[in-house]
């Protein structure tokens, strides 16, 4: 038998998980793990809107993988002989407009949603509603990335609680602030943006940001007592405390130390 949720149930499953009118989330789902969600993503969005309330604060990922740079281009490749066509061709990236990649469709219809705000970085862009939304992904610039500054840091300084609702741990987008204040490797960049009025393909020096570690170090990270770990049909969901980014940090540098 099939398992339905509505706006009303969901809103029940998160309040019994703890979240709060008030509380700030960063939020990441899987749609099809929930069961048959009467509404769909809009119904997921406007549960999450009445949990926490106008006071409330929700941001979510909303990254856009295929600007950037098609020699690492993987699932699927592209031939060489388009790569240079792709840095030719590539529409600037616009906060209105560009879509999402590989971040499901509760995001992807977020990104667009009323009174939700889109921060200008190119790739790695994040959308707010609620409370100080627009001042939380202002200047999201492509030095800042998910490190001091950005709106993941805000979000820290907020208090804001992890929010996965059947999404891998690997995902755990404010995570990759531990990445940065460490030693790690540095790579080069290549988007599409708009400079100076101008559509221009840039290429630019940043942290070699990794999620791969983080489902193994998350693992351990929800075993944690502040860590609340509930079910909603097939999907394992956790509320996971920001804070944790200091113990994915350190585990991280344990694991470059080993691997070196």
């Amino acid at each position: 038998m099939k398992h339905m949720e509505t706006k009303t149930t969901l809103v029940a499953h998160l309040q019994e998980a703890g979240i709060r009118r008030g509380d700030a989330l960063f939020v990441h789902t899987s749609l099809s793990k929930l069961g048959w969600v009467c509404g769909g993503p809009q119904t997921v969005i406007e549960a999450l809107q009445e949990a926490v309330g106008p006071d409330g604060l929700i941001m979510m990922a909303t990254q856009s993988g295929d600007n950037s740079n098609p020699a690492e281009w993987e699932a699927p490749p592209v031939p060489v002989e388009w790569w240079q066509t792709i840095r030719d061709e590539m529409p600037a990236y616009d906060p209105a407009k560009t879509a999402t990649r590989g971040m499901g469709r509760v995001p992807e219809l977020f990104r667009s949603y009323p009174v939700v705000f889109r921060s200008d970085h190119p790739m790695w862009s994040v959308a707010a509603w609620g409370r100080d939304a627009e001042h939380i992904v202002a200047g999201h610039t492509l030095d800042v990335g998910f490190g001091p500054g950005s709106p993941i840091e805000r979000m820290i300084d907020r208090d804001a609680k992890i929010l996965h609702l059947g999404s891998p741990l690997d995902a755990t987008t404010l995570w990759h602030y531990a990445e940065y204040g460490i030693e790690g490797p540095v790579k080069p960049f290549e988007c599409a943006l708009v400079e100076n009025g101008q559509r221009v393909w840039k290429t630019f020096e940043h942290t070699d940001v990794n999620s791969d570690p983080f489902g193994a170090i998350g693992e351990n990270i929800v075993k944690r007592a502040d860590v609340k770990t509930f079910t909603i049909h097939e999907a394992t969901c956790y509320v996971i405390p920001s804070e944790t980014w200091e113990p994915v940090q350190h585990a991280l540098v344990a694991l470059r130390s080993w691997l070196r």
